[in-house]
């Protein structure tokens, strides 16, 4: 049976679209980095603590950060590569393969000229765990002060910005300051994009325009920097000496960008996005008003023009004009590239009434324009703060070992401990004494919970708070390739508020680690040589099949990629496009056989009944076909990955099948790997349960 495969689900919200055939260039973005070729591979080198290590350090004079991309990415359980800036602060910590299981990703950024990557691992690999192939520099243009005298046409001169540094003695503004954030883009082998946003939700969900983050790709590699801004007030004082990043997780509601820059209530462009992490507990969040911004109030708009530190421009009653779904504002509002996504606050109560997406001052009665947030706010309303008190569990920190064999595994008779996390989701007031329960619920591993009462006192209104002390667990004997669920429950107040929600499933981990071998994989760099294409379509020209030439110039992925363009390839024509991938041995005997890819597939909802089909086939299936993905209906992007186990064969094969197509969009591939895994198991000893690696093992992984 057909089946739509997804990373995970996604709570979109749908909103209609236009059905006519016809795309617009959005407004352009600011380019802030460029990107470099380069490759390094890590050579191991064995520690006096029994451990395998290597440093390397990236250094580019002027640069304004650094970014590196990763491909095969793929550690061990317990080992680690941690990425630090110049300045020594820790910008992530990467295990396994990489955040979400993607594989093949770019880092977070380290700000200023250095970038440190540190690897420490307690394993011997056959191959090395992973290679970086891409650099980018930041544009060192992003550290200067503006050129009065050289500004584009959205500046309604003179230009008016100020450092936001000017208002940090007034709180509210501060606090907006503080959650707004810079929004960059790195995708393909092009150059880094930058526009603005803002966290609007104590709960970390981040608002930019949709054509800064297009789809759920754009989020795999989008960036939300929080602060940077000069620390001078209009004296062209230095930045702040470090910014901090996180990562874009998943689009939770969107409505796209109309073409036009005046919107209407179908196309409202923007993003909302769910954060990897908890930047409201340092940055805060901002208060989305529905209230409608009117003739007459005056705003301000917090942005990084043309990708430098934060600014703000302010304006009169006067210099805003609302013109029925359009927000337009003259004069001293100035925007630039870099300021798309920007939020727009109002004057009198500094709540968030705005979001600009395009500029145009030039033009007599047109204006910088945006959305109104009394228009978007129904649409996202469910992410923000609540009227009422309500508490939900938060992210804890991940689980340590606290007494084992010191593998950084959770494995039979460990004790291990982590940090609950209960946050106030209310807009206004107190959780007073706060108190919640972690039991042992659904685990298939015996667990024994040593005290699971946790305090958390007071919690203000949009804060998070953790529990007074840790709570520890024991992993019980023969538990190997089991699972480990802790559930935080009555979460309590002595207010006479809740109930509220229990958090079931909140920490889950596995009792044992997976290893996971490299079967197979193609980033098309070699083109489709080794490849079988069948092209079942009509008409001919370079978009007639699947190609990895990218005819549209469409720039979706890390190029080059595959992709077959209904779109490039005509009117009137067909596709029916098969991309089969040469005969893979899959028969090693791993307990767990994986697809993983990466596309981009965007549905014309104006068209027929267009398919994009992932199957399998081998001895396993007969040589028949059997499928194991299919998209249609609606757009899909991201990276997916799919259990195979059931056709292990040493012929096993993968197509990629675009069919029922006449003039609609495209189906873009790339990164396709298949993944083997076998589960190792140590007990507190670090005597073996299960074939794998010794604990400790110092052996140089070869070279590919």
């Amino acid at each position: 049976m057909k089946y739509l495969a997804t990373l995970c689900a996604l709570a979109l919200i749908s909103l209609p679209t236009l059905a006519e055939k016809e795309t617009f260039p959005p407004p352009e973005l600011q380019i802030v980095g460029h990107p470099e070729e380069i490759s390094i591979t890590p050579v191991p080198v064995a520690r006096a603590d029994g451990q395998v290590g290597w440093s390397h350090t990236l250094h580019e004079r002027e640069a304004a950060f650094l970014k590196v991309h990763f491909s095969d990415f793929n550690l061990h359980p317990g080992d680690e590569l941690r990425i630090f800036s110049g300045s020594g602060r820790l910008v992530e910590t990467l295990t396994g393969q990489g955040p979400k299981g993607l594989g093949n990703f770019w880092s977070l950024s380290a700000f200023g000229e250095s970038l440190i990557l540190d690897l420490v691992t307690r394993h011997d690999y056959a191959q090395p765990p992973f290679h970086v192939d891409r650099l980018i520099v930041g544009d060192p243009a992003m550290l200067e002060t503006p050129d009065p005298w050289n500004q584009p046409e959205s500046i309604c001169a003179p230009a008016d910005f100020e450092d936001v540094f000017c208002y940090q003695g007034d709180a509210a503004k501060w606090a907006n300051v503080y959650a707004s954030v810079g929004v960059m883009t790195a995708g393909g082998t092009g150059p880094s994009l930058w526009c603005s946003g803002s966290n609007v939700s104590p709960n970390n969900y981040l608002l930019t325009n949709q054509h800064c983050i297009e789809n759920q790709s754009q989020c795999d590699n989008a960036e939300f920097v929080f602060k940077y801004y000069r620390t001078g007030c209009n004296d062209g004082s230095p930045t702040t000496p470090d910014w901090v990043g996180f990562r874009c997780d998943q689009i939770v509601a969107i409505s796209p960008y109309n073409g036009f820059c005046d919107p209407n209530l179908d196309n409202l462009d923007f993003a909302l996005s769910s954060v990897i992490g908890d930047p409201t507990s340092q940055f805060g969040y901002v208060n989305p008003d529905p209230t409608p911004l009117t003739d007459g109030e005056a705003i301000y708009i917090v942005q990084h023009p043309d990708g430098r530190p934060h600014e703000i421009a302010h304006g009169s009653g006067a210099n805003v004009d609302v013109d029925g779904t359009t927000l337009r504002y003259y004069d001293t509002l100035d925007t630039e590239g870099g300021s798309s996504g920007s939020p727009i606050y109002r004057e009198s109560d500094d709540k968030l009434v705005g979001l600009h997406h395009c500029g145009g001052c030039a033009t007599p009665g047109t204006g910088n324009r945006g959305m109104l947030m009394s228009d978007i706010y129904p649409h996202i309303q469910d992410y923000l703060c609540t009227n009422d008190l309500d508490l939900q569990v938060a992210a804890a920190a991940p689980a340590v070992e606290v007494l084992g064999n010191g593998n950084g595994i959770m494995e039979p008779n460990e004790t291990w401990e982590f940090t609950p996390m209960v946050r106030n989701t209310a807009c206004a007031g107190e959780a007073l004494m706060v108190e919640a329960e972690v039991q042992a619920n659904g685990s298939s591993a015996a667990v024994t919970v040593i005290d699971g009462m946790v305090e958390f006192g007071t919690i203000a209104a949009g804060q998070s708070a953790a529990a007074s002390a840790p709570v520890q667990f024991i992993v019980g004997p023969s538990s190997c390739g089991g699972t480990v669920i802790l559930d935080l429950v009555n979460l309590s107040t002595t207010s006479s508020a809740g109930p509220f929600a229990d958090g079931t499933n909140y920490l889950e981990g596995s009792v044992g680690g997976t290893i996971y071998t490299t079967v197979w994989s193609e980033d098309f760099a070699g083109g489709l040589a080794s490849w079988t294409v069948v092209d079942n379509g009509t008409g001919t020209g370079p978009a007639q099949t699947w190609t990895t030439a990218d005819p549209g110039a469409r720039n979706l992925l890390a190029a080059p990629y595959a992709i077959a363009d209904s779109d490039e390839h005509g009117t009137g024509l067909l596709m029916d496009e098969e991309l089969i991938s040469p005969v893979v041995d899959a028969s090693a005997p791993f307990e767990t056989l994986e697809l993983r890819f990466a596309h981009n597939f965007r549905y014309f909802n104006g068209g027929g009944n267009e398919q994009a089909d992932v199957d399998v086939r081998s001895s396993a299936t007969g040589g028949v076909w059997t499928n194991v993905a299919n998209y249609s209906g609606t757009d899909a992007s991201g990276t997916v990955t799919l259990p195979v186990d059931a056709y292990a064969a040493n012929d096993l094969q993968v197509r990629f099948h675009y069919y029922d197509v006449n003039y609609d969009w495209w189906w873009a591939v790339d990164d396709v790997t298949v993944l083997g895994g076998e589960m190792v198991c140590e007990d507190f000893n670090g005597e073996l349960f299960a074939d794998g690696f010794e604990s400790g093992d110092t052996t140089a992984w070869g070279n590919p």
